[in-house]
């Protein structure tokens, strides 16, 4: 059964349901599938999942429509799945961006009949992500390809795991990088080599229900003190009486949210002037204007706690934005990455228009409105391990899954910022009514420290923002202590 509650997506849980049921015989060449409706009644989800599901399996070949007739199994689907050249994947529980390196397979499979290649994914958590990956390369077990962060390829590369990119085909690399947008380039790259190979970009922000501020005629807020009024104003019993929310805002206030914690909450110490590691890589959150970013945000989740879902502290990183999704909040602090799940999440929003319509999305609230306003930065990058006894077949799987076509059509249907400036150039237009809203974005946002040693930097910071925000202990004591903390990391 398809699990709600799951930070798997749903459409890959549906698809990963009806390939089992291939590969265990339940399903057989030419068996007729449910309709859309009657999957989206046997599961209890809306048809946006059912349909992303039966797209990708139709895209991979598994199965075909007939018009008027329905969805049939096709010829050969258990042969399809059966061992061929087998690509091993490691992921995280957020697989969405593997659409990209299965389309790359699907093509790859086309222009190679005699050399197919079969995907092997193992999942985890995202908790133990970075565990189960250092202990299968320290077993000698290494995966071939995996999906990283932008912010931990630095880590990776640093301790020798994954494949510079140059050493596998410079002069491809050379091209790669004439297309690739400037603010992402930096990201995939550390000691002047490509380790990683963009799937998309994401920004983060403040989502709000346009269409609930318009009937309300209230504005968007674009400083801290017009957000705590909004806050207060959706706070109010006759306004969630009015439009059916229970609470104002969701954001992350503890570490059980992961990076999303640091990845959203970190621009509110950008746009206040502040920093947690400066240009020349010294610490630098031991100053005011970090104390007073943490004042900020210590005000809108202590004075206004019940404003927030009472869970909020026991809410992972893909439950945030399922309050607002539910139209249990007209606010959410999130990136531009929750569209496919606000989509599977939501009844109102399934096309562009629609969440054009429904949905608004900005950088977050600044301290004045003369400050400039600011993003984080993120996506999600393949990137092929040292360890892979299949670097050249790896190398050429990527290069199909990063060309602008592919990239466009998995941008195009997650509405997502592509890698490629060709492509996003393609999307900045009034057809693209959404994409045209964020590419904009993209030149305003910055990216988390590109350091070693990140990834424990991360947890440090989480500490730090679930002590101020949630637990409510001194602003100053904390920032000393973190300090500390990361001192020790930097001088390792």
């Amino acid at each position: 059964m398809v699990d709600r509650n799951s930070p798997i997506p749903l459409y890959y849980q549906l698809k990963l349901h009806f390939k089992q049921q291939m590969e265990s015989g339940e399903l057989h060449a030419g068996d007729r599938l449910p309709t859309e409706m009657e999957i989206c009644e046997q599961f209890e989800i809306s048809r946006a999942p059912v349909r992303q599901a039966l797209t990708e399996l139709a895209r991979e070949g598994l199965i075909y429509r007939r018009a008027g007739q329905g969805t049939f199994v096709a010829p050969h689907a258990t042969a399809n799945l059966e061992q061929k050249t087998i690509l091993h994947v490691l992921a995280h529980y957020d697989v969405r961006w593997m659409a990209s390196l299965e389309d790359a397979i699907h093509l790859w499979n086309l222009q190679h009949p005699e050399h197919e290649v079969q995907l092997e994914v193992a999942l985890c958590s995202r908790e133990d992500y970075h565990y189960a990956l250092r202990r299968a390369v320290a077993q000698g077990n290494a995966p071939d390809i995996v999906p990283l962060d932008y912010v931990w390829i630095t880590d990776y590369a640093h301790a020798g795991y994954i494949t510079a990119l140059n050493e596998l085909d410079a002069l491809w690399v050379d091209e790669f990088l004439q297309d690739m947008e400037v603010p992402i380039i930096k990201n995939n790259m550390w000691s002047g080599r490509l380790y990683g190979v963009p799937v998309q970009a994401d920004i983060t922000g403040l989502w709000y229900r346009k269409d609930w501020f318009v009937s309300e005629g209230v504005e968007p807020p674009h400083t801290w003190d017009a957000w705590l009024n909004l806050v207060d104003y959706f706070a109010t019993p006759e306004v969630k009486q009015r439009l059916g929310h229970k609470h104002s805002v969701v954001l992350p206030v503890t570490s059980m949210a992961g990076e999303a914690t640091v990845n959203l909450l970190i621009p509110f110490i950008w746009m206040n002037g502040g920093d947690i590691i400066d240009a020349a890589g010294q610490i630098a959150l031991d100053s005011s204007q970090v104390c007073e970013s943490l004042y900020f945000l210590q005000e809108l989740s202590l004075k206004r706690r019940a404003a927030m879902p009472g869970d909020i502290a026991n809410s992972r990183w893909w439950d945030l934005v399922r309050f607002f999704a539910r139209g249990m909040v007209p606010m959410a602090l999130g990136g531009t990455y929750e569209w496919p799940r606000i989509r599977e999440e939501s009844d109102l929003v399934e096309t562009e228009d629609e969440v054009a319509e429904h949905m608004g999305f900005m950088l977050m609230p600044r301290p004045t409105i003369d400050v400039a306003p600011v993003g984080s930065l993120g996506g999600t990058s393949w990137a092929i391990l040292r360890q892979s006894s299949i670097q050249d077949l790896s190398m050429e799987l990527l290069k199909l899954a990063s060309l602008p076509e592919t990239s466009r059509s998995f941008c195009e249907e997650n509405l997502q910022i592509s890698p490629h400036h060709q492509v996003n150039a393609r999307f900045n237009v009034a057809e693209h009514p959404w994409l045209s809203m964020i590419m904009p974005l993209l030149p305003l946002a910055r990216t988390r420290p590109l350091v070693h040693n990140y990834i424990q930097i991360s947890r440090f910071l989480q500490q730090m923002f679930e002590k101020v925000l949630w637990t409510g202990e001194s602003v100053e004591e904390t920032v000393q202590y973190t300090v500390q903390s990361l001192s020790l990391l930097l001088e390792r």
